[in-house]
């Protein structure tokens, strides 16, 4: 990978992780709770609730749901912002060092 190419990635990456902030990270933390809630359930009994081990597990489901999220939200932003960098260095024309402008169907 070359540095054009991760400069653009890193941006993508940076806004899908302030999206991720602003829209997911909430979200994440309630669905990863009921699925350690479910889960817990299975594995001790629903009456169980207050034990140690049943709230560890709601705890353990809640940071997986919201790592797993932001993953999601890195990998799709870099992705969109890789795709971005290279349509615009497509269609931008690029420089020589002679200072003279070539068309993106020249290089």
């Amino acid at each position: 990978m070359s540095r054009k190419h991760s400069s653009s990635t890193l941006v993508g990456a940076g806004v899908a992780f302030v999206a991720f902030l602003l829209t997911g990270a909430v979200p994440a933390l309630v669905y990863g709770g009921y699925m350690g809630l479910m889960l817990s359930g299975v594995l001790f009994g629903h009456e169980a609730n207050e034990m140690l081990a049943a709230r560890i597990v709601t705890g353990g489901g809640m940071v997986l749901g919201l790592i797993a999220t932001m993953f999601l939200y890195l990998v799709i932003g870099a992705f969109f912002g890789s795709v971005a960098g290279a349509a615009l260095r497509r269609v931008t024309p690029q420089v020589t060092e002679e200072g003279e402008k070539q068309s993106a169907d020249h290089t």
